[in-house]
C-alpha cells in the first residue's frame, strides 16, 4: 500500500486544480461534522495541501496539518498564524500522548499502509474524551464493488472501504461513541478528475472506458450523466467520528 515520494511529487503538481476536493458545501460539511472548538488543538493528518486545515483554522486555536509529501506541504497557504505543517507519517506521529483536542483525516487512510497502526497513533495522541474524524470514499452499492475495485487499481493502491471497515477501525483502537453519516457529492466531472490526477492518457482512456462499459445498474447507482466531452457521476463518502 505505500506509495513512493514520485507519486505524489507528481499529484501535487495539479492536486488543487481537482473540482472536487474544494466545493465549499462538502469541506463545510466536513468541518462542521468534527464539532471543533475555539480553544482546540487540532491534528490534521494527511494534510496535503491545507484544504481541510485552512478550513479548520479560524475554528480552533492552533491546527497542525501533517503529510509523508514534502510537495503536497511546500503548497499549502501560510496565510493563518494558527496553522503549520510538518512532514510526517501518521503511523508514527511525533507528538507526546494525550496531545490534541481533536483529530481529523479527510480522504487519506485508504493510502495508508498500517491503518491499524495509524489508528492507534491518533488514539494515542488525543486527549481524554476528545473526538477523531474521518471522511472516506466508498462504493455505492455493494453490487459495483468489483468494477469499483478494478478502476482504482488502475489509479493507485490503495484500500477500499465499507462503512462496516471504518467502524472496526475505530473500534480495534479504542474508540466509542462512534457516528458514522453518509454524505454524496452531486455530479463530479470525470474530465477534471482524471485531467488532474496525474496518470498517464492510457491509463485516464482505461478508466473512461471501464465506466462506459459497465452495465446498467452501476451506472445508475453512480447516477452517471454522459455528454459528448466528459462523464459526471454522485461519489458517496463516509464521515465517521469516535471518542477517546
Amino acid at each position: 500500500m505505500e506509495l513512493n515520494e514520485n507519486f505524489w511529487k507528481i499529484r501535487s503538481e495539479k492536486f488543487d486544480n481537482l473540482e472536487w476536493i474544494k466545493r465549499e458545501n462538502f469541506l463545510i460539511a466536513f468541518i462542521e461534522f468534527c464539532q471543533a472548538q475555539s480553544s482546540f488543538n487540532a491534528l490534521d493528518l494527511g494534510s496535503g495541501t491545507g484544504i481541510v486545515s485552512r478550513g479548520l483554522s479560524p475554528k480552533v486555536n492552533k491546527v497542525i496539518g501533517v503529510d509523508i509529501s514534502e510537495e503536497m506541504i511546500n503548497k499549502a497557504p501560510h496565510d493563518a498564524d494558527n496553522a503549520e505543517y510538518k512532514l510526517m507519517n501518521a503511523e508514527k506521529l511525533l507528538f507526546p500522548d494525550e496531545y490534541f483536542d481533536l483529530i481529523t483525516a479527510r480522504m487519506v487512510f485508504h493510502h495508508i499502509e498500517h491503518l491499524d497502526k495509524a489508528m492507534q497513533e491518533a488514539y494515542r495522541v488525543l486527549k481524554e474524551g476528545r473526538m477523531m474524524a474521518m471522511c472516506e470514499g466508498v462504493p455505492p452499492d455493494k453490487s459495483v464493488r468489483e468494477r469499483y475495485i478494478e478502476i482504482f487499481k488502475l489509479k493507485e493502491k490503495r484500500h477500499t472501504f465499507y462503512e462496516d471497515d471504518l467502524v472496526g477501525l475505530y473500534e480495534r483502537a479504542g474508540f466509542r461513541d462512534i457516528t458514522v453519516k453518509p454524505y454524496i457529492t452531486k455530479q463530479v466531472s470525470m474530465t477534471n478528475w482524471l485531467n488532474n490526477s496525474g496518470l498517464p492518457d492510457e491509463i485516464c482512456e482505461k478508466i473512461v472506458r471501464l465506466h462506459l462499459e459497465t452495465d446498467g445498474n452501476f451506472k445508475q447507482v453512480y447516477n452517471m450523466k454522459i455528454s459528448p466531452d466528459d462523464i459526471f457521476f454522485d461519489w458517496k463518502f463516509i464521515f465517521i467520528s469516535g471518542l477517546k
